[in-house]
């Protein structure tokens, strides 16, 4: 009963795409399509590319392009399609029975409002009525090294001010163009820049203004993560947090593909055709946005995000349009959280989208071509076009409220580290300062109030989990000359049981921590394939982890968090700690071995075995008592 208006949709199609270019209102179309099929249809074990064959029916011929994370792909339209033309596409495929979903592509953007206008002070973070109390805050926590907050956007310049700080991310543009560094998708996250030239404005990004790059990416990430009390530069809200360079956005924005996917692969979802992301985030800020619905998408991605249970918020500018949030995606989709802005007088950021949708307000800046007017002061790089050399920036938008947001959810985070994503919301909405009276920001279209960063980590740490230990077992292969620990019962029932030939125990263990407590880390996992010695590598630290994966390619990344414990300190332990050390067999069969005994590790070095570690005592970890 469908035939019929399908295809009377599909000759419309034809029409328009004949037709002359109609004004177009909205974030721009890619003239592309994501679209997910139905699993459970009887097509469902034939290939993409034939499937949509037979849904290019009258003058629409479709391509497949490249599948997406989550199931979905995205499919191009020979010709050069007007937007009414694609939405009509659009609906034709999503009433065929065999289709989820088919939803036209649009391109988001940064939402910033640049300033160029230096204040020396970040008042915003004060302790008063219109700041976020983020000094208070820093009194219970600067924040871990064990968070990791996603940064999708531009990409990220090595500012000396996050120095050590920043993990191998992605590239996720697919587009060469509009990523301006010379190819697609790659593992290259940095920002080569974004400028918009007067040629290109007669070219492929018609849509966008002349002007110089944003460095967008390293703004963002300065609010969150500047290093903090170095009497330099600026101070972020977590002086200790990862950040973890996601790149989505290039000349005149990004593709909503590019940017589902960079969400998928954030929070440690596959991504086909992209290397698994060995240290997912806890947080995921995109600074970004556009006109229109949210995709189901994204709603697909963040859900899944969320359940798998490493990330904790998807915190999203709310724009700069000064219009209801309901029209401006990804921030209207529910699985969001959406801040919108206010300025230095506790008033709604005159660009600031607003509505039912706020999850709640943070301060943005407030920016005017007449005056200098209040700005959020963070990092950025002094290249007009390509990058040169460190600097700071003034600037204003919903892009700086939202990592403000973030950057105290990663506090939260590293306080509480079992938070759950229902949790970290609760806590951001029933811990908001109210408005100030007669303030243009009320709860009908700001939220529940301003973002306050020392009751959201307070109420957090009154939620933190239990604290309860389990033992590490380790266990030899006397035929290998092999150790190896573990604190997973079933896998130590299977040792034990000899269902995995020739392990035994030593009698020897040490404790850790099953989940994440303050000031813990976690404890990566790598298997050693056979050719390079058939055993296991435990990492301590996101940084060792991170680097053993880059370094390490035939490595398989098990676990990101296979146990908790503390890291050493120069090489001591905190109080209530024992020194755990590691020793490397040094042969072609690389074994490694963990104890907290160490006349056993001497003894281990007696045989040639080298010590791995930090101080002059070597110490790797640090294990409950």
């Amino acid at each position: 009963m469908w035939s019929r208006p399908t295809a009377t949709l599909l000759g419309l199609f034809g029409l328009l795409l004949a037709s002359a270019a109609t004004a177009q209102t909205g974030a721009a179309f890619t003239g592309r399509f994501i679209v997910k099929f139905k699993e459970s249809t009887q097509k469902s074990h034939i290939a993409v590319p034939l499937r949509l064959k037979e849904l290019a029916v009258g003058t629409a011929t479709l391509k497949h392009i490249r599948p997406m994370a989550i199931g979905a792909h995205v499919v191009g339209v020979e010709g050069a399609p007007t937007p009414q033309a694609i939405e009509a596409l659009a609906r034709a495929l999503a009433h065929d029975p065999d289709v989820e979903y088919a939803e036209p592509e649009r391109i988001r953007k940064r939402a910033l409002i640049p300033n160029d206008e230096f204040l020396p002070a970040q008042t915003y973070l004060f302790n008063e009525p219109t700041g976020i109390d983020a000094f208070a805050a820093w009194d219970a926590t600067t924040g871990g090294s064990r968070t990791i907050v996603a940064v999708l956007d531009t990409g990220i310049r090595p500012h000396v001010a996050m120095t050590g700080r920043i993990l191998p991310g992605y590239d996720f543009i697919s587009d060469a163009t509009r990523a301006n560094d010379g190819d697609g998708r790659d593992a290259d996250a940095s920002d080569p820049g974004d400028w918009i030239t007067p040629a290109d404005r007669y070219g492929p990004f018609s849509d966008c203004e002349v002007e110089d790059s944003s460095w967008h990416g390293t703004l963002v990430a300065g609010v969150i993560a500047a290093n903090g009390n170095d009497r330099a530069w600026t101070a972020g809200l977590n002086w200790a947090a990862k950040i973890l360079p996601v790149r989505v956005l290039g000349k005149c924005g990004g593709a909503d593909s590019d940017i589902i996917d960079a969400i998928a692969w954030a929070a440690g979802l596959p991504v086909p055709g992209v290397p698994a992301n060995p240290t997912p985030a806890h947080v995921i800020n995109l600074s970004l946005g556009g006109e229109g619905t949210c995709l189901f998408g994204y709603r697909t991605t963040m859900r899944a995000a969320l359940a798998r249970g490493v990330t904790r918020a998807i915190v999203v500018s709310a724009g700069n349009d000064d219009a209801d949030v309901a029209n401006h995606a990804p921030a209207n989709c529910p699985e969001a959280i959406a801040v919108a802005s206010t300025n230095s007088a506790g008033d709604k950021a005159s660009y600031s989208n607003s509505g039912v949708g706020i999850t709640l307000a943070a301060p943005g800046g407030q920016y005017s071509r007449r005056f200098s007017i209040d700005g959020v002061f963070t990092l950025s790089n002094a290249g007009a076009t390509t990058p040169t050399f460190d600097t700071v920036a003034n600037v204003g938008g919903t892009s700086f409220a939202a990592p403000m947001v973030s950057g105290v959810v990663s506090l939260m985070l590293d306080v509480a580290p079992n938070l759950t994503a229902a949790q970290v919301r609760s806590i951001l909405v029933s811990t908001a300062k109210p408005f100030l009276a007669g303030s243009s920001c009320n709860t009908a279209i700001c939220g529940p109030g301003l973002l306050a960063a020392d009751a959201a980590v307070r109420a957090a740490l009154a939620l933190a989990g239990p604290t309860a230990t389990v033992k590490v077992i380790e266990f030899y292969h006397r035929g290998l000359d092999h150790y190896f620990i573990s604190a997973n019962p079933p896998e130590i029932a299977r040792l034990d049981s000899g269902a995995t030939r020739g392990w035994a125990r030593t009698g020897r263990s040490f404790k850790v921590f099953p989940a994440p407590q303050l000031g813990s880390s976690a404890v990566c996992r790598f298997y050693i394939p056979p050719q390079l010695g058939d055993s296991h590598f435990f990492g301590r630290g996101v940084d060792e982890c991170a680097a053993t994966a880059q370094k390490n390619i035939s490595f398989i990344h098990e676990s990101p968090a296979v146990m908790h414990v503390s890291l050493p300190n120069a090489g001591s332990c905190p109080a209530t700690t024992l020194p755990v050390y590691r020793v490397f067999s040094a042969r072609a069969d690389a074994n490694h071995r963990y104890t907290t005994d160490r006349a056993v590790r001497d003894d281990m070095i007696a045989q040639g075995w080298q010590a791995e570690g930090d101080g002059s005592d070597r110490v790797v970890m640090c294990a409950p008592e």
